[in-house]
C-alpha cells in the first residue's frame, strides 16, 4: 500500500474523523483508492455525497466534488447545494467544470490563488488536520446562512 493511501487510511481511523462520523457532520461511504466517498450532512439533513481524490495526502490536501453515491458519477449540477454569495462562490459548477469545490483547502483551488493564504488562513489545506479539515469547511458552509434548504 502507497504511504499516501496508508496516511488516509490511518486518518479515517482518528478520533477526530470518527467524532464527525459520531456527530452526524458526516459519513464514510467507501474508499476505492485513490478516491474517498463520503456524505456531508447538510442543517436541513439532506446528506451531499462528495468524491475526494486524496492522491498525495496528507502533504497535498485532496480535491473534491459532489457525487451522486448511489449511480456512481458527478452529481447533476442542478442537484448542488444552492442559496446566497458564499455558498454560489464556493459550490461553482463552472469552476473546473465542477471537478473542484472553489474552496481555499482544496489542491486545485488553491493553485492561482496565492492571496488566499492571508485571506482565509483558518481554510488553507494544514495537513496536520487531516481530511476532517476539508469536510469540516464543506459543512460549514452547508449549515450557513447562506444554504438554502431543500424542500
Amino acid at each position: 500500500m502507497a504511504p499516501d493511501e496508508q496516511a488516509l487510511r490511518a486518518d479515517l481511523a482518528s478520533a477526530r474523523f470518527l467524532a464527525g462520523e459520531d456527530r452526524n457532520r458526516w459519513q464514510f461511504k467507501a474508499l476505492a483508492w485513490p478516491y474517498l466517498f463520503v456524505s456531508v450532512i447538510a442543517r436541513d439533513g439532506r446528506a451531499y455525497g462528495l468524491r475526494l481524490d486524496c492522491q498525495g495526502f496528507p502533504s497535498s490536501g485532496p480535491t473534491g466534488t459532489f457525487w451522486d453515491l448511489t449511480a456512481n458519477i458527478q452529481l447533476p449540477f442542478d442537484k448542488w447545494p444552492t442559496g446566497g454569495e458564499r455558498i454560489r462562490l464556493s459550490f461553482r459548477p463552472d469552476w473546473k467544470g465542477g471537478t473542484a469545490l472553489y474552496i481555499p483547502c482544496d489542491r486545485e483551488s488553491i493553485a492561482g490563488h496565492d492571496a488566499w493564504v492571508a485571506q482565509y488562513p483558518q481554510l488553507i489545506w494544514k495537513p496536520i488536520r487531516g481530511i476532517s479539515h476539508y469536510l469540516e469547511v464543506v459543512r460549514d458552509l452547508l449549515h450557513s446562512r447562506d444554504y438554502v434548504c431543500v424542500a
